[in-house]
């Protein structure tokens, strides 16, 4: 029986480790993700909208939000871009989800209100081993 529970004890603690990582490698990811693309906003900021879409992916993950395939079964950092909210992605599907919408209707779409206009403010959020891709209209990004 000790046994059994030393090595339950290990897998458990192992698994703690990797989520740690997972979502320690998630801010460094948004962190550079959010530099990259001129995102200003406040680290942290609590916004309606990414409160809202907090809420819209938490209610996707409890009904099985499918992924795209290259996401490891262990913790790791996934991607859940708010214009096409359909599964979580590994980052370069996220890139190819992100490059096919440029230069579309959908890419002057605000997440936060659905106008669509003409200059979308690009948007990270990070909960825990996810990060979100968002864009925002100038009305939203002034909420943040």
């Amino acid at each position: 029986m000790s046994r059994r529970r030393a090595r339950g004890t290990t897998v458990g603690t192992a698994y703690a480790d990797q989520a740690a990582a997972a979502v320690a490698d998630a801010e460094r990811v948004a962190a550079r993700a959010a530099e990259r693309a001129g995102v200003t906003g406040r680290p942290g900021a609590g916004t309606a909208v990414v409160v809202r879409l907090l809420r819209e992916l938490n209610a996707r993950a409890m009904f099985g939000l499918p992924t795209c395939g290259h996401l490891p079964a262990s913790p790791a950092v996934g991607w859940w871009v708010a214009w096409s909210p359909d599964r979580m992605r590994c980052a370069a599907c996220a890139y190819a989800v992100l490059a096919a919408t440029r230069g579309t209707r959908e890419d002057r779409r605000c997440d936060g209100c659905g106008r669509v206009v003409e200059l979308i403010w690009p948007g990270i959020a990070q909960a825990g081993p996810v990060v979100i891709g968002l864009g925002l209209c100038d009305d939203c990004e002034a909420g943040r």
